[in-house]
């Protein structure tokens, strides 16, 4: 029996450790995952700057009144600022210029590492218009071109993130009915369904039969469509899957690679 776990720590072990190459392997870098998207033709966030240094970081008065601010390298949303007329809505608080750099220095190695650049994005708008939270995340896993299912995420808390809320949907939009991560409990009432849906799901698709292979496919549901996220070759580093969740997703696993 073939559990998804063991194929994704089996991938992290044959692609990190023992260095095994791989054409995609690079692509949750957040350079070249947006590189291989743009080519494929499907929507990115616009980029405003790309920097070398944390104090490379542009002038906010030089940057629209909302922006994002993250490393090239990083995951779970740590040390990404989303920027709405200055108040960072992962947390609520608010930052200045100054604050934001040093926070960076403290927590990330931008400055020591020629491997990481620090990012200054588009700030994308949830599709339904409201701007008092950050847009959804919508986490597709595709086994090539199939969908398995789509996790729904709402940042509500970027430091506690047992108070953010989950749902997990098929392609039709309608819930799957099971847990899959065991610190992830589904809401019991639907969220709202994003108007450009068939434009995500088309993406997921788009996206992964151009891959071939298994990948979880982050995308955002914004007022100009469906725009690329980030790829994840190994979510959760293959941890804390739900043992019917793991028996399901691992049964959909075909070959090496999904």
């Amino acid at each position: 029996m073939n559990l998804f776990s063991e194929r994704i720590i089996d991938r992290h072990r044959r692609w990190w450790i023992e260095k095994e190459p791989h054409e995609h392997k690079n692509l949750a870098g957040k350079l070249q995952g947006p590189a291989f998207v743009v080519e494929a033709g499907f929507k990115v966030p616009e980029m405003y700057h790309i920097g070398e240094t944390c104090d490379s970081i542009p002038s906010f008065k030089d940057l629209p009144d909302n922006f994002v601010i993250k490393p090239s390298r990083g995951w779970s949303a740590k040390n990404i600022y989303v920027m709405v007329d200055g108040i960072n809505q992962l947390d609520g608080e608010k930052y200045s210029r100054s604050q934001i750099i040093k926070l960076l220095k403290d927590k990330t190695k931008i400055d020591e590492s020629k491997n990481i650049k620090i990012l200054v994005e588009e700030y994308l708008i949830n599709w339904n218009q409201d701007y008092s939270k950050a847009p959804y995340d919508y986490k597709f896993f595709m086994f090539r071109g199939d969908v398995a299912f789509c996790h729904v995420v709402e940042r509500i808390s970027n430091t506690d993130t047992s108070k953010n809320r989950h749902w997990y949907v098929d392609e039709n939009y309608q819930s799957i009915n099971m847990k899959v991560i065991t610190t992830q409990t589904p809401e019991k009432e639907m969220c709202e369904k994003p108007d450009c849906w068939d434009e995500l799901v088309a993406t997921a698709k788009g996206l992964g039969e151009k891959l071939s292979m298994f990948m979880r496919i982050d995308l955002y549901a914004t007022t100009r469509g469906a725009v690329f996220g980030e790829f994840t070759p190994q979510p959760q580093g293959g941890k804390g899957f739900m043992p019917e969740a793991d028996i399901w997703l691992g049964s959909l696993w075909q070959g090496k690679e999904g």
